[in-house]
């Protein structure tokens, strides 16, 4: 009884270390997209936008990018939006992302505007009038705080999985839904790409953003899909954008890092799937520190006068900063020789 109730015990962790194993594997999918198929094109293009695990390099020269948030279906009176745009760049801005609101633009089914406050044309044109780069995100989920994150009400009601993940916390890619996104992303990034650093002299779109929060991973566990980032990001290719691509980690947990030189040995065996990666690692990191300039996690922080809030100290900031580089280090491959400083929120 002994013997048995040790051997069952011996069992257990080789079957978790093959559920996990299996797992793993399962979500790297099957369509036939590599890493290598989507990369930036340095060799075409380097002399304009590079970079290495110290800068981002725009014309040759090292520039830092200092980032705000724009969003212009917030501000539905397009006649204030040079204006606004002024205060960035006087605020010591020169950069700002963009997300593209696809329901926004696209209110019934096959209906898309882009006339008056909705003409994005028009507000690319006049961040490359004011010096702002831009960061385009279309999403197609953009999150930001807003209805249905992005998504048009139509598609809601559709029977579709958006987003969608089953009780287990596990998704499955979805077709049909998929081939909508592919139509908001045939609108939308052609006018992206008229406005592209590496397409014109001017250009103020220096990478993109392909969708927000779409982890493959949370605490290691490979809950994301990779066919779903493999097709938004080959789709993005074919609408002719040429920057390079991005997506947001909801943390720094290492989703969707490059790893170009896997694809050398291409397999079709189960055991044998690659991973797919983008070309630069960002991540979402919020100041959990509030209110203002107090060090103090919010939940510990029961001072409420501001006079008596608390400076950071610079050798903490410092410590901080170190750390995150320390463990986007840590995963390797691409997310080694980028400085993801520059994208992260």
């Amino acid at each position: 009884m002994i013997a048995e109730f040790v051997t069952v015990l011996g069992i257990i962790p080789t079957g978790l270390v093959a559920f996990y194993v299996w797992l793993l594997q399962s979500r790297k999918g099957t369509l036939p997209i590599t890493t290598t198929d989507c990369a930036y094109d340095r060799n075409k293009y380097g002399q304009i936008l590079n970079w290495d695990k110290y800068c981002l390099y725009i014309h040759g020269n090292p520039t830092l990018i200092f980032s705000g948030e724009f969003h212009y279906w917030r501000l539905p009176d397009r006649s204030r939006w040079e204006n606004i745009l002024k205060k960035y760049r006087a605020g010591g801005f020169n950069c700002i992302r963009i997300y593209f609101h696809w329901g926004f633009h696209n209110p019934d089914e096959g209906i898309y505007k882009f006339d008056d406050n909705r003409d994005v044309d028009y507000l690319l044109n006049l961040c490359e009038k004011l010096g702002l780069y831009v960061l385009a995100a279309p999403g197609p989920y953009i999150c930001t705080e807003t209805q249905a994150g992005g998504f048009p009400y139509w598609l809601a009601a559709k029977d579709l999985k958006i987003r969608h993940m089953n009780f287990t916390g596990f998704k499955k890619y979805d077709k049909n839904f998929a081939e909508y996104e592919k139509e908001w992303f045939e609108v939308i990034l052609p006018i992206i790409a008229r406005h592209q650093i590496t397409e014109k002299s001017d250009g103020c779109v220096i990478a993109l953003q392909i969708e927000n929060k779409l982890f493959e991973k949370y605490r290691k566990i490979p809950f994301g899909l990779h066919d779903e980032m493999r097709f938004l990001c080959k789709v993005a290719r074919d609408c002719g954008i040429t920057v390079p691509l991005f997506t947001n980690d909801n943390n720094e947990s290492g989703s969707f890092v490059a790893k170009p030189e896997y694809d050398i040995n291409p397999s079709n065996n189960f055991f044998n799937r690659k991973s797919f990666g983008l070309d630069l690692y960002g991540f979402d990191k919020y100041l959990l520190f509030v209110p203002s300039d107090s060090s103090v996690l919010f939940y510990f922080n029961i001072e409420r006068d501001p006079k008596k809030w608390k400076p950071w100290e610079t050798k903490d900031v410092v410590k901080a900063l170190d750390n995150i580089i320390k463990v986007v280090r840590s995963f390797g491959h691409d997310a080694a020789k980028v400085n993801s400083s520059y994208l992260y929120e």
